[in-house]
């Protein structure tokens, strides 16, 4: 009998140190969005459905009042899957490529961290923006766009869907804390608009949820309609 509890009660431990071992590894492998360098966001939810389309314009803001060591702000919409941890997103995004304004579309995993950005532009104050995401079902994957009307500069770029991921958000962030407010644009505000979701390729009307997340500078998401939303900021 002896014998028989000593097994069970290894047995026991067995599994213990199995469940723990399996918490642990979770907890290291956690990983996604929001990130802790996003100020502010806004959310519209697939709840299943694949995210087919979305599309956006913005206007570049003015520089900031500070122009160097602002931690390379910026400014983007992205489309990710539920959980968050693949993002692909067009930016624009200040301090980036020097003391300038850039535009360039990129991709993060979060599972290994890598990160891929496309070739990038000088844009400057009062470029118009527009960029697309679009999914292109013979191939599983995404093709992403984005301009300056100003310039004439585009580019697009495609990026495959990884083996068992459906995007099904879309997201609007301003991201990265300056070291102080007057590194971020002197303006205090951008605004995307003419914002256009379709999901399983139907067009629909996106609900937004609008959060604080890490703020600085009173970093404030404000959803004016389902087609426009605007960040505000004290610089």
């Amino acid at each position: 009998v002896s014998n028989l509890c000593l097994r069970t009660d290894r047995i026991k431990m067995i599994k213990i140190l199995a469940l723990l071992i399996l918490a642990t590894a979770t907890i290291i492998t956690l990983g996604g969005d929001p990130a802790d360098s996003w100020l502010a966001y806004t959310r519209a939810q697939g709840h299943g459905k694949r995210l087919t389309l979305m599309t956006a314009n913005w206007t570049v803001p003015s520089y900031p009042s500070i122009k160097f060591g602002g931690n390379a702000p910026g400014w983007w919409f992205g489309i990710e899957p539920v959980p968050a941890d693949n993002l692909i997103q067009p930016i624009l995004a200040y301090g980036y490529t020097g003391d300038v304004y850039s535009i360039f579309n990129g991709y993060f995993q979060w599972d290994n961290e890598y990160w891929w950005h496309s070739d990038t532009q000088t844009v400057k104050p009062g470029d118009l923006i527009s960029a697309y995401v679009k999914y292109l079902p013979k191939e599983d994957a995404y093709e992403m766009y984005i301009a300056s009307q100003q310039t004439g500069w585009s580019i697009k770029n495609k990026i495959q869907v990884e083996s068992g991921k459906t995007y099904t958000d879309g997201y609007f962030v301003v991201e990265h804390q300056p070291n102080l407010c007057a590194q971020y644009p002197a303006s205090g505000a951008i605004t995307f608009e003419n914002i256009h979701i379709e999901w399983e390729g139907q067009e629909q009307t996106p609900k937004w949820e609008a959060q604080k997340y890490q703020d600085a500078c009173d970093c404030t998401p404000v959803v004016v309609d389902p087609h426009t939303v605007k960040f505000t900021w004290s610089p």
